[in-house]
């Protein structure tokens, strides 16, 4: 995993203060079906380049910590997918930090990551879940206020709740305000996805267009945003502009 994946630590943005169970319902209405080793090289052949949003004023970190967490943007209308989402209870020990991050703003972007440790095959519930909380205890080392994304699909198609959506993510550096982080689980440098993830990953990202409207030309991969990285590797990459080709429809 590399600087270059997020912003080096979030900062506090003013917002109100909610509960953590309200923004869980948020994925849990969602129940979708669906990180970031970033190596530095320069992409020769990315996709077309994306209408980048302006840079956000950045505020100092604020150092104290608090369980406060803001309310919720409302659920989307898919409570018939709620049994197919992993909730953050199902891995995470510890909550996010809210003065370490900041309010998301107006939903306008998804951007698909790989975690680009070593290879990840594991399908099993425990396993997973430990890759995880492995991830946000690194992205919690680093001074950030959670996990860097949003969503994870790992190799079965399952799809785990990550960072809460009304928190904004840590995944592409300068350009995470309004964009939605999804981590695939695995290196695809050295690996391969499965049929399983990205049918996943095909379901999370159609249905968060729809949800948000967002349009195909605001679906990108990190390497997309202009970045020195091959994330999300070279095989997911190939993947991913047959999806996108395809519309990411289904």
């Amino acid at each position: 995993m590399c600087e270059d994946c997020f912003e080096k630590g979030d900062a506090r943005a003013p917002g109100s203060d909610a509960d953590e169970a309200g923004s869980r319902r948020l994925f849990l209405l969602l129940g979708l079906s669906v990180l970031a080793g970033c190596a530095k090289q320069t992409v020769l052949s990315p996709m077309p380049s994306p209408p980048w949003p302006a840079r956000p004023p950045r505020s100092p970190d604020v150092q104290q910590e608090t369980t406060a967490i803001p309310r919720p943007a409302p659920p989307p209308p898919t409570p018939d997918w709620r049994r197919k989402l992993l909730p953050r209870s199902a891995w995470a020990h510890g909550r996010p930090v809210p003065t370490r991050m900041n309010r998301m703003s107006s939903i306008r972007f998804i951007t698909l990551h790989h975690d680009g440790m070593d290879p990840f095959f594991a399908t099993d519930h425990a396993t997973v879940a430990a890759h995880l909380e492995g991830i946000r205890r690194l992205h919690r080392r680093k001074g950030w206020g959670d996990i860097g994304y949003h969503f994870a699909v790992d190799r079965a198609g399952r799809v785990w709740e990550a960072r809460p959506l009304n928190w904004q993510g840590a995944h592409v550096k300068d350009h995470n305000p309004g964009n939605i982080g999804i981590v695939v689980l695995g290196n695809f440098e050295q690996q391969q996805p499965s049929a399983a993830q990205l049918d996943g990953v095909r379901v999370n990202v159609s249905t968060l267009m729809r949800v948000y409207n967002i349009p195909l030309s605001r679906v990108h991969t990190h390497q997309e945003w202009g970045a020195p990285t091959a994330c999300p590797g070279s095989t997911l990459q190939k993947a991913l502009l047959r999806l996108r080709r395809n519309g990411w429809l289904g």
